[in-house]
């Protein structure tokens, strides 16, 4: 089976794992060659078929599947077989604000999803991948220079003069000894290819592809790839056999040791077992559902600050479980956190002028026909449902600063005019928007600075 390539700046390059993901702009054209023709190629979950000569051309932005998505996209062939991964990377935003927003999003996410108490404990405990990168360094080089090894048999070629061992001496070699050649014998040589050995390589890969997910860990990421590219590294890339077993015996050498201890790190179902954000492995679309789900995830921490732990099923339903038990960001329209003191936080929900949407709550159409609406979708809505009911509206805008006002005022149109049981229920119309010292609040709506990074402070806004 031929090698699939993927076309990178000016050359073709073999696509596969164990190394650096090419990457390609969202609005650039993605290239793949190496299929058989007419075969059936998976982007993530989504099929596309390759030409009569085996390439698959796909300008990203114009196909309704994946445009404006960003991240990882695992490229399957019509076999299932996986032959690797292409990053999506922004090009109409800086790199490092998306590197930002995604890692710190991330962070809010594990928090509250894995944090027993469900306020974000665990945001940011784990180690860097700088710090990782420090432990596994001088162990790594020392590994390389002289790496565990086995006695293994293979076949080779041996002259007559130079067999040392009984197994060695086969009539092909006596033979060939005759025309003075060297003959097929079976040769004894060391193989790196060890359960220990594979253990380190797939220390690499986790390594690798969390240092990927973290805003300051290209530098690691580069580094673990450019090793798993290296031998004796590159001999067990694919080998994870008695790996489990292996672990007795790194106990006795103090280098396999600390690398054990790092893949123990890395392990934790926050390291490991996420692979958020991002719905299958297609990622996010684009800059602005990043924001979106970023603002759902610090409302919610804010809730549970001010209100107390959810209840059951709590913040699990921020996660959807693959067969495989990895755990996925997805939030669907309308999932709903329940909290003390009947309070409901809910992320785009469906309300319905009819009052047959969430909550049993009413929209009122606009009067000026050009703003009314019988459904409406706003991002985040915190409703209290106590003996005076009352609801805050949070819109996610990821707009410039400039704009702000603007959608402040247009939002503050469409989503204040919510009825329960007949009376009205919204007390603010609130844009979150990425701009420090912007934050307006006027008779019923304004605009609230929600910055990646930083700290955000919403208690005093909640019903």
């Amino acid at each position: 089976m031929a090698s699939v390539e993927v076309w990178v700046g000016r050359a073709w390059q073999q696509l596969s794992y164990g190394s650096d993901p090419p990457r390609a702009p969202e609005s650039g054209t993605l290239r793949l060659r190496g299929f058989d023709g007419g075969e059936t190629v998976m982007l993530g979950p989504l099929p596309f078929r390759a030409g009569a000569d085996g390439c698959l051309s796909l300008r990203l932005s114009a196909e309704d599947g994946v445009r404006g998505h960003l991240g990882l996209i695992e490229v399957r062939r019509e076999s299932g077989t996986a032959v690797g991964d292409v990053e999506v990377e922004p090009d109409k935003l800086s790199t490092a604000a998306y590197e930002l927003l995604r890692a710190d999003l991330e962070r809010s996410w594990v928090g509250l999803l894995f944090d027993p108490d469900g306020i974000g404990k665990l945001c940011g405990v784990l180690p860097s991948p700088d710090d990782l990168w420090r432990v596994l360094e001088k162990p790594l080089r020392d590994i390389a220079a002289e790496p565990r090894s086995v006695i293994a048999s293979r076949e080779g070629a041996r002259r007559l003069e130079s067999v040392r061992r009984p197994c060695e001496l086969t009539a092909g070699v006596v033979r060939a000894s005759r025309l003075d050649r060297p003959g097929r014998s079976r040769v004894l040589s060391r193989d790196v290819d060890t359960p220990e050995n594979a253990l380190v390589a797939e220390t690499l890969r986790r390594l690798a592809f969390y240092a990927r997910r973290s805003a300051d860990g290209f530098e690691v990421a580069a580094l673990a790839g450019r090793l798993l590219r290296s031998e004796p590294f590159a001999s067990c890339a694919a080998s994870r056999r008695g790996m489990e077993a292996s672990r007795m015996r790194t106990l006795h050498d103090p280098r396999y040791r600390r690398v054990d201890h790092v893949r123990r790190i890395l392990d934790r179902p926050e390291a490991h077992a996420t692979e958020g954000p991002g719905e299958a492995r297609l990622g996010v679309k684009a800059i602005v559902r990043l924001y979106e789900y970023w603002v759902f995830l610090q409302v919610l921490t804010a809730c549970a600050r001010r209100y107390g732990p959810p209840f059951d099923p709590g913040f699990s339903i921020l996660g959807r479980r693959s067969r495989s038990g990895t755990v996925r960001l997805g939030i669907p329209p309308g999932a709903t956190v329940s909290f003390p003191g009947d309070v409901l936080a809910a992320f785009e929900p469906r309300i319905e002028a009819s009052g047959r949407g969430w909550q049993s709550l009413e929209n009122v159409p606009h009067p000026d026909k050009s703003l009314a609406q019988n459904l409406i979708t706003p991002d985040v809505v915190v409703l209290s449902r106590a003996s005076d009911p009352a609801a805050v509206v949070f819109d996610a805008k990821y707009v410039g600063r400039h704009w702000v006002d603007y959608e402040a005022a247009r939002i503050h149109a469409r989503y204040s005019r919510i009825r329960l049981d007949g009376r009205p229920v919204v007390r603010s119309v609130l844009a979150a928007h990425p701009h420090p010292g912007k934050d307006a609040v006027w008779a019923g709506y304004g605009s609230v600075p929600m910055i990646p990074g930083e700290p955000v402070e919403l208690s005093h806004l909640l019903p």
